[in-house]
């Protein structure tokens, strides 16, 4: 692993962990075994490395969904892909994802860079595989915009809140059943 490579593993786990505020430079050269001098060398300062691991976490999602939305069969096959992307990711990149998640939720000044940057272009594909879904007759008539965020929630709340989905249920590992049909209860709510 490179010098570069292990300083942005341990601060993602570290950014995931306590968020951009708390973490401390001094903790990340500690833990990956390295100087301020060469984290400075990779790095301008705390804020560049925190974007640029941003960056790293939603820019591939964001590539996939965009290739998905745009590609071939019918608009319910694409959102079924699109979710099976969604949840890939999380299972396979799970610190960025709650670095990602951690950043959103306590609303870090960085987010908005990503915002007009990324999620906008989420937005838009998963509203046009919505709406040519409408269009087709796939779909029933939705407020699309509205529709798009309500997707964007409920895989957020399932891929965030398993401990609640548990408790709820009164069952450990309910969750993971719910997750499994995830795509066929979002296609519900919006299909004919």
């Amino acid at each position: 692993m490179t010098t570069k490579a292990r300083i942005a593993q341990v601060a993602r786990r570290e950014f995931a962990r306590r968020g951009f505020d708390a973490t401390s430079i001094r903790q990340i050269v500690a833990e990956a075994r390295v100087t301020k001098p060469v984290l400075y060398y990779y790095f301008k300062n705390k804020r560049d490395l925190f974007l640029s691991l941003l960056e790293e976490a939603v820019a591939p999602l964001c590539d996939e969904v965009e290739r998905i939305a745009s590609g071939d069969g019918t608009p319910r096959d694409r959102m079924v892909e699109i979710i099976a992307a969604v949840l890939r990711f999380v299972e396979k990149r799970p610190d960025e994802f709650r670095l990602l998640h951690r950043a959103v939720e306590r609303r870090e000044r960085e987010v908005q860079v990503l915002a007009q940057k990324y999620f906008r272009r989420n937005f838009q594909a998963i509203s046009g595989v919505l709406q040519e879904g409408v269009d087709r007759g796939d779909f029933r008539s939705l407020n699309v915009p509205q529709a798009t965020f309500s997707v964007i929630a409920i895989l957020i709340y399932f891929l965030t809140r398993e401990h609640v989905i548990d408790e709820v249920l009164g069952e450990r590992g309910a969750w993971k059943a719910l997750m499994e049909t995830l795509h066929g209860h979002i296609l519900a709510l919006v299909a004919v």
